[in-house]
C-alpha cells in the first residue's frame, strides 16, 4: 500500500482545494490558471512546454489556462526568437497584481494547516520536500 503517497495526496487535496474554490469564485480563476500565474510570478519568458514541467500538468490543460490568462489581459505572449513555434510568456501588472493577492491565501492556509509542527519540525519538512522535488528528473515526465 502507498500509505504515504496516499496521505501527502490527501493533505494536498485538504490543502488546494478551499483555496482553489475561493479563488474560483472571487476571482474567476481555476486551478491551472493559479498555478500558471504563479509559475510566472517567479520565472518570466516561461514557455507552454516549461510550465507543464513545472505544474506537472498535460499540455491541452496549461494551453487552456493561457488562453484564457491572455483573454484575460493577465499575461502576454511574445515571439521566442530562439524557437518561432514557441511563445515566451510574462505576466502583466494586473496579472502581477492578482498574484500579489491570490498568493496570501496559500500562505495563509500553509501557516494554519502547518501549525501542528515545531519550527524544526517544519524545516526538516521543507528539506524533505525540497530532496524530493530534486529527484524530480527519475520521476516525472509531461503526459
Amino acid at each position: 500500500v502507498a500509505r504515504d503517497a496516499y496521505r501527502m495526496s490527501l493533505w494536498s487535496n485538504f490543502f488546494n482545494g478551499p483555496i482553489y474554490k475561493q479563488l474560483q469564485k472571487k476571482h474567476g480563476l481555476v486551478r491551472d490558471e493559479v498555478n500558471t500565474l504563479f509559475c510566472l510570478a517567479h520565472v518570466s519568458d516561461l514557455n507552454q512546454r516549461d510550465i507543464c514541467l513545472v505544474m506537472g500538468r498535460p499540455k491541452n490543460s496549461v494551453s487552456r489556462a493561457i488562453s484564457r490568462l491572455i483573454e484575460r489581459d493577465l499575461i502576454e505572449a511574445r515571439s521566442d526568437p530562439g524557437d518561432g513555434r514557441r511563445a515566451k510568456l510574462r505576466l502583466k501588472p494586473e496579472g502581477r497584481k492578482l498574484y500579489a493577492t491570490t498568493s496570501r491565501l496559500f500562505v495563509e492556509r500553509e501557516a494554519t494547516m502547518l501549525s501542528a509542527l515545531t519550527d524544526g519540525e517544519r524545516e526538516q519538512l521543507g528539506d524533505l520536500l525540497t530532496k524530493l522535488m530534486d529527484a524530480h528528473k527519475d520521476w516525472s515526465e509531461l503526459y
